[in-house]
């Protein structure tokens, strides 16, 4: 790797092991590069489309990840704290959310002969993690590049599906770590952590949940039971931790240790 893209991750290594002992692949599989919390700034389809709305991060540590894609037009929730409390149009909405956690496996890094660093991920989520969608949009690897300080990163589909731009969050290249706490997973990196819970009930087939949500508009404990699944996005604001994204719309703006109070994120 070439010295200007030296990066001083302050990772996992640095935290107690016995606290943080959850961890999906014992190695580092990634590049420095592709360490940190990154927010998507846009994705540009091979149609011409172009998408810079909503909420897309991903968080990667030496080899786990985990991502989250909030669409921004999901409507109003205003009065509701529960599935339960929910209309249909409102679950809809719910499930048009998505989000997957496992690790990723990465080329080492090698620069063409524009001086572009560049290299080949691949991302293993199923069977490997929790996903919130029952099958993925876009199983395909990724082709990334960084720019000269790696603090914005490209990723192009090897189809020409899609191209995605990604910066990185400030902050985010310590204390970097993946831990268990009761029934959640909890990803950190910096300022930002990922919280997140599996559903408890099977999906019963392998469909969009848009698709089952129709399929099953008159079983409302399944419904139910399918979109009981939590991937939230928690920044730390003056000392403390603020949920401030989740598939779950009513937490968005609360306080993590009201609802998460087993999570520890000193």
């Amino acid at each position: 790797m070439s010295p200007k893209y030296a990066i001083d991750s302050g990772s996992s290594r640095t935290v107690d092991s016995a606290t943080r002992a959850f961890s999906l692949v014992a190695t580092q599989t990634v590049p420095d590069l592709m360490l940190g919390c990154w927010r998507r700034a846009w994705i540009e389809f091979t149609d011409g489309r172009r998408d810079d709305t909503g909420v897309v991060l991903w968080l990667q540590t030496e080899s786990a990840m985990v991502d989250v894609r909030v669409p921004a037009d999901r409507g109003d929730f205003g009065g509701c704290t529960s599935l339960k409390e929910c209309t249909i149009d409102q679950l809809r909405a719910i499930a048009s959310s998505d989000g997957s956690s496992g690790w990723t496996q990465c080329s080492s890094v090698v620069e063409d002969t524009d001086g572009i660093a560049t290299a080949t991920a691949e991302w293993h989520t199923r069977g490997h993690g929790i996903n919130f969608q029952p099958v993925s949009a876009y199983p395909e690897p990724g082709l990334m590049t960084w720019n000269d300080d790696a603090t914005v990163m490209h990723e192009r589909a090897p189809s020409g599906a899609y191209v995605e731009e990604w910066g990185l969050v400030p902050g985010s290249r310590r204390r970097l770590y993946v831990d268990t706490c009761g029934d959640v997973n909890v990803y950190r990196a910096g300022p930002v952590a990922v919280i997140v819970r599996d559903r408890m009930q099977p999906v019963p087939r392998q469909a969009r949940l848009v698709d089952l949500v129709d399929e099953f508009a008159d079983d409302r404990a399944t419904l139910e039971g399918l979109l009981d699944c939590e991937f939230s996005i928690a920044e730390e604001r003056d000392g403390r931790w603020t949920i401030t994204t989740s598939t779950l719309p009513w937490l968005q703006g609360t306080r993590l240790e009201g609802t998460h109070p087993d999570v520890d994120l000193r």
